[in-house]
């Protein structure tokens, strides 16, 4: 549900002659698909949006020769923009980040007018104004939006564990832009988490069947 693999899109470092490699790799560690998830909006990112459906549509040939389903989507950074937009995956949900040192003015106005596209909280673990004790984190939750933590976090544990521990993730996902150890990562740790395992396999039945 969250990757930067798309060359020459983003800040990805991945080459078209390379692109198959992870793809495989992704296959190989018992994925059935791969979500784009293009930056956009990010400050620090330029992103080319010129490039990003024919990039996603060659990408998309070359993971079905795989045997993996894709969809194109974006990470949203959620800032002081008057309206929030962006790509969502296949419909449903909309993948959004913040400044890691502060929320956004109106926050929770802005991710309710994505509705009615189910934010995804991008790798809550690097906030520093939230924690899993929070009223904040307490409230995203309430409002049936999703947390997602990334599995290299999890790994190193910190921050990241005491999400998982106090029940708060719904997905785990690799945030990779070219490391392929974060796709080996996010395998193992998916696999040492039956619960998280269960509700990510149950969203990928249901995009799978959108697709």
């Amino acid at each position: 549900m969250h990757c930067h693999l798309l060359p020459h899109v983003d800040d990805g470092f991945v080459e078209w002659e390379n692109l198959d490699s992870y793809l495989s790799l992704y296959k190989r560690c018992g994925f059935s698909g791969v979500i784009f998830t293009p930056h956009l909006y990010d400050p620090y990112v330029r992103t080319d949006v010129m490039a990003l459906r024919s990039a996603w549509a060659r990408a998309s040939q070359m993971a079905g020769e795989r045997g993996l389903f894709t969809a194109l989507a974006s990470e949203i950074y959620v800032s002081d923009q008057e309206v929030v937009k962006g790509i969502p995956a296949l419909g449903k949900y909309a993948l959004v980040e913040f400044n890691i040192d502060y929320a956004p003015s109106a926050f929770f106005e802005k991710l309710e007018s994505l509705s009615p596209l189910i934010p995804i909280i991008a790798h809550i673990e690097r906030y520093k104004w939230l924690s899993p004790e929070s009223e904040t984190v307490r409230e995203l939750k309430e409002r049936g939006y999703l947390i997602q933590v990334n599995g290299k976090a999890l790994k190193k544990g910190g921050k990241a564990k005491e999400y998982v521990d106090a029940g708060l993730v719904d997905l785990l996902a690799s945030d990779c832009h070219g490391n392929k150890e974060d796709i080996i990562d996010l395998a193992e740790m998916i696999s040492s988490h039956p619960d998280i395992m269960s509700k990510m396999s149950q969203m990928a039945r249901h995009l799978k069947e959108v697709v």
